[in-house]
Protein backbone atom coordinates (compact mmCIF):
# COMPACT_ATOMS: atom_id res chain seq x y z
CA UNK A 1 0.00 0.00 0.00
CA UNK A 2 1.42 3.31 -1.18
CA UNK A 3 2.27 6.18 1.43
CA UNK A 4 -0.66 8.75 0.64
CA UNK A 5 1.23 12.40 0.20
CA UNK A 6 -0.51 15.33 1.86
CA UNK A 7 1.62 18.09 0.18
CA UNK A 8 3.94 18.64 -1.79
CA UNK A 9 5.42 22.26 -2.38
CA UNK A 10 8.73 23.86 -3.33
CA UNK A 11 11.61 24.50 -0.65
CA UNK A 12 14.89 26.27 0.50
CA UNK A 13 17.41 23.76 2.62
CA UNK A 14 20.11 25.56 4.49
CA UNK A 15 23.52 24.10 4.13
CA UNK A 16 26.13 26.78 4.55
CA UNK A 17 23.55 28.96 2.21
CA UNK A 18 20.51 28.41 0.46
CA UNK A 19 19.18 25.66 -2.00
CA UNK A 20 16.34 24.97 -3.74
CA UNK A 21 14.44 22.00 -2.82
CA UNK A 22 11.41 19.73 -2.91
CA UNK A 23 9.01 18.78 0.34
CA UNK A 24 6.52 16.07 0.14
CA UNK A 25 4.70 15.30 3.28
CA UNK A 26 3.27 11.73 3.21
CA UNK A 27 1.03 10.48 6.32
CA UNK A 28 4.40 8.42 7.77
CA UNK A 29 7.40 10.87 6.52
CA UNK A 30 8.74 13.64 5.07
CA UNK A 31 11.05 13.48 1.97
CA UNK A 32 13.01 16.73 1.62
CA UNK A 33 15.18 16.77 -1.37
CA UNK A 34 16.65 13.14 -1.40
CA UNK A 35 16.18 12.69 1.95
CA UNK A 36 13.55 10.82 3.55
CA UNK A 37 12.86 11.05 7.02
CA UNK A 38 10.32 8.83 9.37
CA UNK A 39 7.72 11.30 11.17
CA UNK A 40 8.40 9.09 14.22
CA UNK A 41 12.21 9.49 14.32
CA UNK A 42 12.24 13.03 14.58
CA UNK A 43 13.68 13.99 18.04
CA UNK A 44 12.28 17.97 18.03
CA UNK A 45 11.04 20.88 15.97
CA UNK A 46 11.71 24.83 16.36
CA UNK A 47 10.24 27.84 14.38
CA UNK A 48 13.13 29.54 14.22
CA UNK A 49 14.47 33.02 12.72
CA UNK A 50 17.64 32.59 10.38
CA UNK A 51 19.22 35.81 9.00
CA UNK A 52 16.05 37.24 9.54
CA UNK A 53 14.13 34.06 7.89
CA UNK A 54 11.50 32.37 9.41
CA UNK A 55 12.01 28.83 9.08
CA UNK A 56 11.32 25.08 10.75
CA UNK A 57 14.22 23.70 11.87
CA UNK A 58 13.65 19.83 11.98
CA UNK A 59 15.91 17.69 15.15
CA UNK A 60 17.14 14.03 13.19
CA UNK A 61 20.08 13.31 13.94
CA UNK A 62 21.03 17.35 12.90
CA UNK A 63 19.58 19.95 12.03
CA UNK A 64 17.49 19.94 8.85
CA UNK A 65 16.60 23.87 8.32
CA UNK A 66 13.95 24.56 5.58
CA UNK A 67 12.23 27.37 4.50
CA UNK A 68 8.80 27.15 3.10
CA UNK A 69 6.25 29.15 1.12
CA UNK A 70 4.70 31.77 3.71
CA UNK A 71 1.40 30.44 3.33
CA UNK A 72 2.33 26.45 4.21
CA UNK A 73 4.45 27.37 7.27
CA UNK A 74 2.22 27.12 10.32
CA UNK A 75 0.02 23.84 8.58
CA UNK A 76 3.53 22.26 7.98
CA UNK A 77 4.96 23.04 11.16
CA UNK A 78 1.62 22.00 13.02
CA UNK A 79 1.45 18.59 11.26
CA UNK A 80 5.04 17.64 11.94
CA UNK A 81 4.51 19.18 15.76
CA UNK A 82 1.72 16.68 16.10
CA UNK A 83 3.65 13.65 14.86
CA UNK A 84 6.99 13.80 16.07
CA UNK A 85 8.36 11.58 18.78
CA UNK A 86 7.17 12.17 21.75
CA UNK A 87 5.49 11.35 24.82
CA UNK A 88 1.48 12.55 24.30
CA UNK A 89 -1.02 12.97 26.94
CA UNK A 90 -4.51 14.44 26.18
CA UNK A 91 -4.74 17.77 28.61
CA UNK A 92 -6.64 20.40 28.83
CA UNK A 93 -4.68 23.28 29.48
CA UNK A 94 -3.71 27.17 30.33
CA UNK A 95 -0.93 28.03 28.35
CA UNK A 96 0.93 31.18 30.00
CA UNK A 97 -1.92 31.65 32.69
CA UNK A 98 0.56 34.40 34.34
CA UNK A 99 3.40 36.21 32.76
CA UNK A 100 5.62 38.07 35.47
CA UNK A 101 3.58 37.64 37.89
CA UNK A 102 0.27 38.90 36.33
CA UNK A 103 -2.53 37.24 35.49
CA UNK A 104 -2.86 36.96 31.09
CA UNK A 105 -6.80 38.04 30.74
CA UNK A 106 -6.60 36.61 27.23
CA UNK A 107 -5.15 32.84 28.02
CA UNK A 108 -7.66 30.34 27.82
CA UNK A 109 -8.05 26.57 29.23
CA UNK A 110 -7.70 24.61 25.41
CA UNK A 111 -8.25 21.05 24.69
CA UNK A 112 -5.28 18.94 23.00
CA UNK A 113 -2.17 17.18 23.88
CA UNK A 114 0.92 17.67 26.47
CA UNK A 115 4.20 16.66 24.51
CA UNK A 116 7.26 15.79 26.23
CA UNK A 117 10.71 15.44 23.77
CA UNK A 118 14.13 14.88 24.81
CA UNK A 119 14.46 18.61 24.95
CA UNK A 120 11.30 20.50 24.97
CA UNK A 121 7.69 20.40 26.02
CA UNK A 122 4.59 20.85 23.89
CA UNK A 123 1.09 22.47 24.14
CA UNK A 124 -0.28 21.08 21.02
CA UNK A 125 -4.14 22.09 20.28
CA UNK A 126 -5.59 22.71 16.65
CA UNK A 127 -4.90 26.67 17.37
CA UNK A 128 -1.38 26.58 19.56
CA UNK A 129 1.61 24.51 18.73
CA UNK A 130 3.74 26.09 21.77
CA UNK A 131 6.73 24.61 22.66
CA UNK A 132 8.56 24.92 25.92
CA UNK A 133 12.90 24.41 26.25
CA UNK A 134 13.71 21.94 29.05
CA UNK A 135 16.42 23.96 29.57
CA UNK A 136 13.70 27.08 30.86
CA UNK A 137 11.80 25.07 32.66
CA UNK A 138 11.51 26.52 35.98
CA UNK A 139 9.56 23.95 38.75
CA UNK A 140 6.86 21.99 38.57
CA UNK A 141 4.33 21.51 41.09
CA UNK A 142 1.27 20.49 42.12
CA UNK A 143 -1.95 22.59 43.56
CA UNK A 144 -5.75 23.15 43.57
CA UNK A 145 -7.17 25.80 41.53
CA UNK A 146 -10.63 27.09 40.22
CA UNK A 147 -11.75 25.46 37.16
CA UNK A 148 -14.73 26.25 35.60
CA UNK A 149 -16.15 27.06 39.12
CA UNK A 150 -14.79 23.45 40.36
CA UNK A 151 -11.50 23.53 42.66
CA UNK A 152 -9.19 21.07 41.03
CA UNK A 153 -5.68 19.66 41.15
CA UNK A 154 -3.80 20.93 38.26
CA UNK A 155 0.13 20.87 37.43
CA UNK A 156 1.75 24.27 37.67
CA UNK A 157 4.68 24.63 35.10
CA UNK A 158 7.40 28.00 35.91
CA UNK A 159 9.22 28.40 32.71
CA UNK A 160 10.89 31.40 30.84
CA UNK A 161 9.57 33.48 27.81
CA UNK A 162 11.83 36.42 26.71
CA UNK A 163 13.11 36.95 30.37
CA UNK A 164 9.56 36.79 31.82
CA UNK A 165 9.03 33.92 34.30
CA UNK A 166 5.59 32.41 33.03
CA UNK A 167 3.05 29.59 34.87
CA UNK A 168 1.06 27.49 32.34
CA UNK A 169 -1.50 25.24 34.03
CA UNK A 170 -2.04 21.25 32.66
CA UNK A 171 -5.32 19.63 33.89
CA UNK A 172 -6.06 15.70 33.51
CA UNK A 173 -7.15 12.98 35.78
CA UNK A 174 -5.24 12.84 38.72
CA UNK A 175 -3.77 9.02 38.53
CA UNK A 176 -2.21 10.66 35.02
CA UNK A 177 -1.34 14.16 36.58
CA UNK A 178 1.06 12.16 39.29
CA UNK A 179 2.79 10.08 36.56
CA UNK A 180 3.42 13.02 34.99
CA UNK A 181 4.75 15.35 37.73
CA UNK A 182 7.18 12.18 38.57
CA UNK A 183 8.08 12.18 34.64
CA UNK A 184 8.97 15.79 34.58
CA UNK A 185 10.62 15.86 37.43
CA UNK A 186 12.99 13.30 36.17
CA UNK A 187 13.55 15.03 33.28
CA UNK A 188 14.09 18.63 35.36
CA UNK A 189 16.37 16.71 37.06
CA UNK A 190 18.19 15.32 34.14
CA UNK A 191 18.69 18.63 32.44
CA UNK A 192 19.34 21.11 35.58
CA UNK A 193 23.04 23.03 35.96
CA UNK A 194 24.96 21.17 38.85
CA UNK A 195 26.42 23.76 39.59
CA UNK A 196 26.10 24.39 43.71
CA UNK A 197 25.12 28.50 44.01
CA UNK A 198 26.87 30.53 46.93
CA UNK A 199 25.00 33.12 48.87
CA UNK A 200 26.83 35.97 46.84
CA UNK A 201 26.17 34.17 43.65
CA UNK A 202 22.21 33.70 44.31
CA UNK A 203 22.31 37.58 45.30
CA UNK A 204 24.35 38.40 42.00
CA UNK A 205 21.88 36.47 39.74
CA UNK A 206 18.74 38.33 41.44
CA UNK A 207 20.51 41.79 41.02
CA UNK A 208 21.29 41.29 37.75
CA UNK A 209 17.73 40.05 37.20
CA UNK A 210 16.71 43.35 38.46
CA UNK A 211 18.48 45.54 35.92
CA UNK A 212 21.55 46.42 38.38
CA UNK A 213 24.75 46.86 36.11
CA UNK A 214 28.43 45.87 37.52
CA UNK A 215 28.93 49.03 39.20
CA UNK A 216 26.16 48.76 41.28
CA UNK A 217 26.11 45.09 42.03
CA UNK A 218 29.81 45.69 43.26
CA UNK A 219 28.73 48.40 45.58
CA UNK A 220 25.86 47.08 47.31
CA UNK A 221 27.53 42.93 47.59
CA UNK A 222 30.43 45.07 49.31
CA UNK A 223 33.36 43.33 46.83
CA UNK A 224 36.19 44.23 44.63
CA UNK A 225 35.84 44.28 41.43
CA UNK A 226 38.25 41.07 40.03
CA UNK A 227 36.28 38.97 42.42
CA UNK A 228 32.62 40.19 40.74
CA UNK A 229 34.74 39.19 37.79
CA UNK A 230 35.31 35.70 39.05
CA UNK A 231 31.54 35.45 39.44
CA UNK A 232 30.48 36.48 36.66
CA UNK A 233 32.98 34.19 34.93
CA UNK A 234 31.42 31.60 37.21
CA UNK A 235 28.06 31.89 36.19
CA UNK A 236 28.86 32.39 32.80
CA UNK A 237 30.48 29.18 32.60
CA UNK A 238 27.24 27.40 33.94
CA UNK A 239 25.27 28.68 30.96
CA UNK A 240 23.29 30.99 33.58
CA UNK A 241 24.41 34.02 32.39
CA UNK A 242 25.99 35.38 29.07
CA UNK A 243 28.22 38.27 28.20
CA UNK A 244 26.29 41.48 26.52
CA UNK A 245 29.07 44.10 27.02
CA UNK A 246 32.65 43.92 26.84
CA UNK A 247 33.20 45.55 30.50
CA UNK A 248 31.94 42.68 31.51
CA UNK A 249 27.95 43.57 31.74
CA UNK A 250 26.05 39.90 31.78
CA UNK A 251 22.21 39.29 30.88
CA UNK A 252 20.54 35.73 32.50
CA UNK A 253 19.85 32.90 30.53
CA UNK A 254 16.35 31.49 30.63
CA UNK A 255 18.57 28.81 32.59
CA UNK A 256 19.35 32.15 34.96
CA UNK A 257 16.03 33.30 35.33
CA UNK A 258 14.66 30.34 36.26
CA UNK A 259 17.61 29.80 38.94
CA UNK A 260 16.19 33.11 40.06
CA UNK A 261 12.23 32.26 40.48
CA UNK A 262 13.57 29.24 42.44
CA UNK A 263 15.61 30.98 44.73
CA UNK A 264 12.92 33.67 44.96
CA UNK A 265 10.31 30.78 46.27
CA UNK A 266 13.13 29.01 48.25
Amino acid sequence: MTDKVHLRTPVKIYTAGWVDAELIITESSLIIGRQKISLGEIEDLEDIDLDGVNCIQIKKDGNIIIQLPKNLHQQVFKYIAFNLKADKFAVYFLSSATVGGVVSSSAQWEKGYFSVTDEGLWFLSTKNQKRIPIENLGSIKKDIRDVGGKQRMVLILSHVEKSDVVTSLVLCPESTLEMLENYLQRLFEKHKPSIKLSENEMQILTLVYSGLDFASIENIIGISTDELNNYYDRLVDSGLAKVVKIRKEIELTPRGVSMVDKISKG
